[in-house]
């Protein structure tokens, strides 16, 4: 287990309002992020990253890519070789301190690709984000597979 992992999984907040409004502010920002990709909406799944952010997927044999530009390829690339897509987060545990955050969010990922194969997926990201002038966002990204991954739909660079 990572450290993020473990901090994440003792967390032990107190209740507050604040944090309470921070919790669900997260826990909406992984909803859009997931409603985004099964949508095809690459402007709005955008708007979940801040502008240096990372994503990791090299669990799933799909490499690391850093920055929105090189973000929005890759996922430019995931919606072009696959014919639709449905995530599902699930079972968030988040810590708040502050302006960062982190969180582990459990995944139960589909795709059906064009020649008609349903790959399922299942795992968990690990996440951290940031509160800035425009709310909080992601700032790293990693999915970690849980259950043996399927062929990748996008190839690393």
């Amino acid at each position: 287990m990572t450290d993020h992992e473990e901090k994440t999984m003792n967390a032990a907040p107190s209740l507050t309002p604040e944090r309470l409004a921070d919790v669900e502010s997260i826990r909406q920002l992984t909803h859009a992020y997931s409603w985004a990709v099964d949508n095809s909406d690459l402007g709005a799944l955008m708007d979940v990253f801040t502008d240096d952010a990372e994503w990791d997927t090299s669990a799933f044999g799909m490499g690391v890519v850093r920055g929105q530009a090189d973000i929005r390829a890759f996922f430019a690339t995931l919606i072009q070789n696959t014919t639709s897509r449905c995530h599902l987060a699930l079972n968030h545990r988040i810590d708040v301190e502050g302006d960062d955050a982190t969180a582990t969010v459990y995944l139960h990922a589909f795709v059906l690709n064009p020649d008609g194969r349903r790959d399922e997926s299942v795992g968990y990201y690990a996440d951290t984000y940031v509160r800035g002038q425009h709310g909080w966002k992601i700032s790293r990204r990693a999915a970690h597979a849980l259950l043996e991954p399927p062929p990748a739909p996008v190839q690393s660079s």
